[in-house]
Parts: C-alpha cells; structure tokens; sequence
C-alpha cells in the first residue's frame, strides 16, 4: 500500500489524458449495465432535441469545457462505485440514464472539492443543451439521497477505486528505486575495492633507502674509528713502525680515506682531525725514537 500511497500524488498531478477517460467511461457503464436500451420513439416536441452521443464522447466534451482538475474528475470513480454497491443488481434505466449518473457524480465532485465550481446553469451549457436545468437540478438532489448525503472520500478509497491507473506509475517508482539501490550498491563496491590500508600503501622504497644510509653512515663512522685505533696503535707500537716517512704516509692516507668515506663530516672537522691525528702521531714517534736511542 505504501508505494501506491506514493504513485497517488503523482497521478493526481498528472494532465487528464484518453486513458483516464476510457478509464471512467467503463467505470461508469458498470453502475447500470442494463442501461442500454432502444430509446422510445420521439414526439414532435422533442424533436428539436440533440442527438444522444456516445458516454465516451460526453465525458470528454465536458473536460473540454470545464478544464476540470485531475483530483476533481478521478474522485467521480469514488462515487460511481458507492452507487454501484447501493443500486440493486436488476436495476434498468433509458439511454440517457449513465450520461445523468456521471454528470451528477461529477457536479457533487466538484462542488465537494472545491471553493469554486460551475453553477448548474453552467453545466447545462456544457452538455450541449442534451439535459434542461431542471433535470440537473433534480439528478443532483437524486445523486444525494442515494449517497446519503455522505461526500467524504479517503485516500484508501482513492487506492482501492484507481489501482489501474496507480499501478504503472507503482512499477516505475519500483524500477527506479531498484537502480538507484543498485548504482549504490556498486558505488560501496567501488569504494571497498579501491579503500587500501593506511598501513600498506606507506612507500617501502624510501624507508629501504633511508634505512641503507644510515647503515652505510654507521659503516663509514666505523671505519672511521677503527682507522683511528690501528693509527693509535701504529703510533703506540716501535715494532710495528719502519720509519718516520712511513708513519707519515699513512696518515695521509688515513685523512684521504676519511674524507672519501664519510659525507657527514666537514672539511673543517676532518683538517682539524688531521691536525691533531699528525700531531699526535709526531709526539709518539719522537717519544719512542728517544727512548730507544734514534
């Protein structure tokens, strides 16, 4: 009932088409099935008269001139039902009889729904002249007695009396919720399958690198001092040592070797270094060539 509930509105906003029209014409015909009978013979006197047309042509020549309201003109279903349900099943009337029974329910319709409708004198124009005033007059107090004088239609009446207009309007309210259903479905799917963990999607490449130079740092600072330990003990060990050009040697190639193996350590730091690596190193050797006797 719900999604019906929802389709009600928006046949209710929708311009009067021929479906609507056929739709009424067959309601109408079901309230007096055995209506259709031959017509008596004409007087003179109603003569003049115009033709009987059609039901179908009827209702439509009065949406013609009326520019009745689509809720206005649907709720004469309502109606044409409650007369259906309270008519006895052998009922019989003249031709004309299922054109009284629609333009009444239309006229209490319109006149029930709203503020502003036509007076019966209007009506009568707009039949072209087949009914006189007071036949409106009376088909209207007749409509009301049978009715009992009750006019309330609810939005239960609305669903159950128009299901057959109400259900495409149901099934593309379906379909459409179903696509938009499924576009949200595959857009979740989308997102899942693309969401990549904060974790997994950190770059290996520049840690790995970050992480290869500081260990090549902490090589080149170990090779550093441990070139500085074998020169201490070099300097430290009169065995070891051949000469003073030799001891010199090697501390320029120590400087030279830790200038080209350490980038973290400024010129500054490794002349210095040097220095005072030089030094060192010349007041051992003097030490050792005085004690023993050079």
């Amino acid at each position: 009932m719900s999604a019906y509930t929802k389709a009600l509105p928006i046949l209710m906003k929708s311009p009067v088409t021929d479906d609507m029209i056929r739709f009424l014409t067959n309601a109408t015909l079901k309230v007096l099935p055995a209506a259709n009978y031959p017509s008596p013979p004409t007087s003179p006197s109603e003569s003049s008269q115009p033709r009987l047309p059609s039901l179908m042509t009827f209702i439509t020549r009065l949406v013609r001139y009326t520019n009745v309201y689509t809720p206005t003109l649907l709720t004469t279903v309502c109606y044409l039902n409650k007369l259906k349900r309270i008519l006895p099943k052998d009922a019989t009337g003249l031709p004309s009889t299922i054109h009284r029974i629609f333009l009444a329910c239309l006229i209490l319709s319109a006149k029930f729904h709203n503020d502003s409708s036509p007076l019966n004198k209007h009506w009568v124009k707009y039949t072209d002249g087949l009914f006189t005033l007071e036949d409106v007059n009376l088909m209207e107090r007749q409509l009301l007695q049978l009715l009992d004088w009750d006019l309330r239609v609810s939005e239960d009446d609305l669903i159950l009396d128009l299901r057959i207009l109400l259900e495409p309007i149901r099934s593309d309210l379906e379909r459409s919720w179903r696509r938009r259903v499924a576009a949200t479905n595959n857009r979740k799917k989308s997102s899942d399958e693309g969401y990549v963990s904060p974790i997994s999607s950190r770059p290996t490449t520049p840690v790995a690198s970050i992480g290869n130079y500081y260990n090549s740092h902490n090589q080149k600072l170990y090779d550093l001092q441990r070139n500085m330990s074998v020169s201490s003990n070099i300097s430290s060990s009169s065995t070891l040592i051949g000469s003073n050009n030799d001891l010199k040697r090697y501390a320029n190639y120590n400087n030279s070797r830790e200038q080209l193996s350490s980038r973290s350590i400024s010129s500054n730091s490794l002349e210095k270094l040097s220095e005072r690596n030089l030094q060192r190193n010349s007041w051992d050797l003097e030490q050792v060539m005085n004690q023993y006797g050079f």
